[in-house]
């Protein structure tokens, strides 16, 4: 009889190794692929929070004032003597100078030249439709995450107190006319939500027009 050729095969043992190998692999690429993903979203919103803060000072260039008086859906706190509000639906209309015939006499006063000062790159896809960052709201009801908050000058010192708040718990002093901020999953070590049970989670972080996007801001 002839030499009997024998097949090679793969074992079991062997196949299994293969797949925890490529299972590693993967979960290495998904987890480099995710931070690339939320490092490119930090900077996308970094970028619009300076565009938004250009384009009022180009407004304030232009008008001579800031769009303070704003009716409607838009709520203006005066704090400290200057003014604070999160950027509406509404709002962002009248920046985007989307000015129709059906508009108030008071939405023409704010942009009566209807200039195109901005143009948001998304809004948010339910009521009320306010201009939100790159990053999902956690839920319908905190919109307000992921929106602009501005705060003018309007007491004419040139410094905005910036308060403390549920994320950030140390106030700011800023020297300037305008400042623009807005809140991203926080991605820093060594910081988790308290109120996490599961104490993994880092808190939201603020991304504000008045820092330096540097390497400390985008810790992984």
């Amino acid at each position: 009889m002839g030499n009997v050729k024998k097949l090679s095969a793969f074992t079991l043992i062997e196949m299994v190794i293969v797949i925890g190998i490529i299972s590693v692999l993967m979960a290495m690429l998904y987890g480099g692929l995710e931070r690339a993903q939320k490092f490119s979203r930090r900077t996308i919103t970094y970028t619009e929070v300076k565009s938004i803060e250009n384009a009022f000072k180009q407004y304030h260039a232009h008008y001579h004032c800031w769009p303070t008086n704003t009716p409607g859906e838009t709520a203006v706190e005066i704090s400290d003597g200057d003014s604070y509000f999160v950027i509406d639906r509404q709002l962002a209309n009248v920046l985007r100078g989307n000015i129709t015939d059906s508009s108030t006499e008071e939405i023409r006063n704010i942009n009566y030249d209807a200039i195109p000062f901005i143009e948001f790159s998304r809004f948010y896809a339910k009521t009320p439709y306010p201009p939100v960052n790159p990053f999902p709201p956690t839920s319908d009801e905190k919109i307000s995450d992921r929106q602009f908050h501005v705060k003018f000058d309007t007491n004419g010192d040139h410094q905005i107190n910036i308060p403390a708040d549920e994320f950030v718990t140390t106030a700011t002093n800023v020297v300037g006319d305008v400042v623009v901020w807005t809140y991203v999953p926080g991605t820093r070590k060594g910081k988790t939500d308290e109120s996490d049970s599961t104490g993994g989670v880092p808190p939201d972080e603020r991304i504000e027009s008045w820092s330096n996007f540097t390497i400390k801001n985008r810790q992984e």
